[in-house]
């Protein structure tokens, strides 16, 4: 009976929306977001034992319903994972969930999810990237960004093998508004003023920074 409770008080905990963070082994030194490491670019929504599961830039979705086996979280009546779509053997795991991070084991490798609050939800409509060029300046590095159409964007400081273009996707989910891209964190918008829009990202904790346009 214990262990029947202790299952459904963790499955309300995880209700809400939650957005991928940063990737990390069991061997690393550094359990954070890293830059350049590249983003895994997910969101996972939880409500009373349904969830909504996307993966952005591949167009894949999964809806269904869930429950925890421990530390499991399995599609319902399944032995197939929510996240990975793996078969329960994989050993996936929760480990831990805390009030405002999930983490997902499997062996060594570690993925982990931040919950978005609605104080996060962008308080200015319409806005546009498409066409315009940013500056980005995140901890110690400086980026210009130029979104040259409605999903291709260029780095003046990152390539890709030999290419400085890049994906990138802007989302509304459940009130927030994600920019997703090929190689930085989500950026969760929240507002804009004058040329100036006010984004977080997570790693270990919430970081605040602004894109600022330019010509």
């Amino acid at each position: 009976m214990t262990f029947i409770l202790t299952s459904c008080q963790n499955e309300k905990k995880l209700n809400g929306t939650w957005i991928s963070a940063y990737k990390f082994t069991d061997n690393d030194t550094i359990k954070d977001y890293i830059v350049g490491d590249l983003p895994f670019n997910e969101l996972i929504t939880f409500d009373n034992g349904n969830f909504n599961y996307k993966e952005f830039n591949y167009g894949y979705e999964r809806n269904g319903k869930f429950e925890l086996k421990g530390k499991n979280l399995v599609d319902f009546g399944n032995d197939y994972f929510v996240i990975a779509g793996n078969e329960y053997y994989e050993s996936e795991m929760i480990d831990p969930l805390t009030k405002d991070s999930i983490v997902f084991k499997n062996y060594n490798q570690n993925r982990v999810y931040k919950r978005l609050v609605d104080s996060l939800k962008n308080r200015t409509p319409e806005i546009k990237f498409t066409g315009k060029k940013f500056i980005r300046n995140f901890r110690k590095w400086t980026d210009t960004i130029h979104f040259i159409n409605d999903s291709v964007y260029i780095s003046n400081s990152w390539k890709f093998g030999d290419s400085d273009h890049f994906m990138w996707e802007m989302v509304n989910h459940n009130g927030f508004d994600i920019l997703f891209t090929e190689n930085y964190a989500p950026f969760i918008i929240k507002k804009q003023i004058g040329n100036e829009i006010y984004v977080s990202i997570f790693g270990n904790k919430k970081e605040d920074y602004i894109l600022k346009e330019i010509e």
